[in-house]
């Protein structure tokens, strides 16, 4: 099986880090290697990846001096990664385990079975055997956003906000090129970047068996107001990059 970096960004997740969760994940899955990346916490953070880098080597840890957003810290995990070199897919998680860690491999499966895949995205559809547990509150604004989404996109993905995507070094080494417009909608950008063709082409959802609305989710109103502000400026923004 393919080998698999996960980017972990931590911003203030001293007490909702699972360290148990991350170091039995990678001693059970040799294929599996974290980085996490500290974006300038302000509680004890840095000491917990820091002791999670030293007690397994497949765990790597960088410190970003102050906070930068979602979208910058898991860019400075990708461009570290592309610097140190290698051959493996390369992707990013949410530091709550929403979506759990032994669904790497799945995701993996799919890159091993379909040789068009560039990037494999989790997709929390509700369908029939699945755990989906959502706040009353983000089930509506995800809705909402999704389907503004999809018509910026002009492209049928179904979630492309969920916090768990794997790619391959190529793509991120496309998509990733440049700073984001937005600190949080970013995965919408790196949409854009791809254009409507590659999305069709290389883009794989995989409906999620489990995912969870982990207490704690800095997701409010103010920051569902400001998502849809930042959707408009990459919609504005994007015609002059977008491939076709």
């Amino acid at each position: 099986m393919r080998t698999v970096t996960l980017i972990v960004p931590c911003k203030d997740e001293a007490n909702r880090l699972e360290q148990t969760a991350f170091l039995e994940a990678v001693a059970e899955m040799p294929e599996l290697s974290l980085l996490f990346v500290n974006d300038g916490s302000t509680d004890t953070t840095d000491e917990i990846v820091s002791h999670l880098a030293h007690a397994s080597a497949a765990i790597a840890a960088i410190h970003l001096p102050k906070n930068g957003g979602k979208a910058e810290a898991v860019r400075a995990g990708v461009t570290y990664l592309l610097e140190q070199g290698g051959t493996g897919l390369i992707g990013f998680w949410d530091a709550d385990l929403a979506t759990p860690l032994e669904d790497v491999r799945r995701f993996v499966a799919v890159f091993e079975r379909d040789p068009t895949a560039e990037m494999v995205i989790g997709s929390r559809w509700p369908h029939l055997g699945a755990s989906v547990e959502r706040s009353g509150f983000r089930d509506l604004t995800g809705k909402i956003m999704k389907f503004l989404i999809r018509r910026a996109l002009s492209a049928p993905v179904y979630d492309t906000q969920c916090g768990a995507k794997v790619m391959t070094r190529e793509l991120a080494r496309d998509v990733f090129a440049r700073k984001f417009i937005s600190p949080w909608l970013f995965d919408v950008e790196l949409f854009r970047r791809m254009g409507r063709r590659r999305i069709l082409r290389g883009v794989k959802e995989l409906p999620l068996d489990c995912w969870r609305d982990v207490a704690g989710s800095k997701m409010t109103l103010g920051g569902a107001l400001r998502s849809l502000v930042d959707l408009v400026r990459i919609v504005v923004c994007g015609w002059r990059c977008v491939s076709v």
